[in-house]
């Protein structure tokens, strides 16, 4: 029992991010429904949070090359601005709704020329991404990570957000108790959680400093060669 005291203790970030996750079902029924819009206050914290990780696995590959750990906060960048682009709708968000329809409702707007691009190129970058993790055995890092200090709850939040924005969107026969603006607002809340959880695991992963691998040995040159020189 006191080792669990200690170990909440040592952790009271995580232990405060888990309890702000179980409390955005009660606090999305008062919450302004407007927070819950497309572009809205809470999605906009979100892109926030999302070019933060960015520019600290950034920051982090600049400092620590050509160490794993670097290679890790490497690959992890363009994830960060993957998720960024897919929260501000690949630039629609910043396009005015041109109007609104029969019924009322607004209509989205028109598609920008580069988005039919985007998802070829997001699988391009996937592609890119598995290769390099296994070229670079990054997955050392996170290993190390995880039997050094073992940031389960950040990740456990993350997982428990993740499912929240899935039920909320009526996705796998999960629905909730909330009329359609507050379950925007509760999907945009956990979201907006789940980024920030992320966000800390990356520090939490990326403090742990993994050398690079050990270059490959050389072939040996012919003896006729040393020879001749």
């Amino acid at each position: 029992m006191g080792r669990l005291i200690l170990w909440a203790q040592a952790r009271p970030a995580q232990w405060a991010l888990l309890g702000a996750l179980v409390a955005c079902y009660p606090l999305s029924a008062f919450l302004p429904a407007a927070w819950g819009r497309e572009s809205g206050i809470l999605e906009s914290l979100q892109v926030l949070v999302l070019l933060s990780g960015f520019v600290l696995a950034m920051v982090v590959f600049v400092r620590l090359r050509p160490e794993r750990t670097a290679m890790l906060a490497l690959w992890a960048a363009p994830v960060w601005l993957l998720l960024a682009g897919r929260e501000l709708s690949w630039g629609r968000a910043w396009r005015a709704v041109p109007g609104f329809d029969a019924a009322g409702r607004a209509l989205p707007p028109e598609p920008l020329w580069f988005q039919p691009l985007v998802w070829p190129a997001a699988a391009l970058l996937i592609g890119w991404l598995i290769y390099s993790a296994w070229h670079y055995r990054i997955d050392e890092v996170v290993r190390v990570a995880f039997v050094r200090s073992a940031p389960w709850l950040l990740l456990l939040v993350a997982l428990g957000a993740a499912a929240g924005s899935t039920c909320a969107e009526g996705h796998m026969s999960c629905h909730l108790d909330l009329v359609a603006s507050r379950s925007q607002v509760f999907e945009e809340m956990v979201e907006l959680l789940a980024y920030i959880a992320l966000c800390g695991l990356q520090a939490v992963v990326l403090t742990h400093r993994v050398p690079a691998l050990p270059a490959r040995l050389k072939p040996p040159v012919d003896a006729r060669v040393k020879e001749l020189r």
